[in-house]
């Protein structure tokens, strides 16, 4: 059951989802469906936020996102080429009136092993 996909993707918006989409037809009958649903809101978030917050929606810039599937978990990789950033998880409630953080917190808490070095974002999630 391995399966691997590496994608690129141009900084733009409009492109994500066709991305996503591509991404998700080739897994969808390889997982089971709450960890496909998981990973489909991983997935999003992840790119979107390379795009605005990490390359600034810089058309120029790309995002790589790097799936693997084994017979334990699977990884989700979305590398941006912006500057990086440093994340620290709060509580819920120091969120409630920001415009952005709420999409990595959700992620992290969609994530059983969710990691960020620099501009890489890495989540596992494991299959049960």
């Amino acid at each position: 059951m391995d399966y691997k996909i590496e994608k690129k993707v141009h900084s733009d918006i409009n492109s994500v989802k066709n991305i996503v989409e591509d991404i998700l037809q080739n897994i969808k009958e390889i997982i089971n469906e709450n960890v496909f649903f998981n990973t489909k809101i991983i997935l999003n978030e992840l790119i979107i936020n390379g795009v605005l917050h990490g390359n600034r929606q810089d058309i120029n810039k790309q995002i790589i996102i790097n799936l693997m599937i084994n017979k334990s978990c699977v990884i989700i990789e979305v590398i941006d080429e912006g500057s990086g950033i440093t994340y620290k998880h709060k509580a819920f409630g120091d969120y409630d009136f920001c415009e952005s953080g709420r999409g990595l917190m959700l992620v992290e808490g969609l994530s059983d092993k969710f990691a960020i070095d620099g501009n890489r974002v890495t989540c596992i999630q494991y299959l049960k």
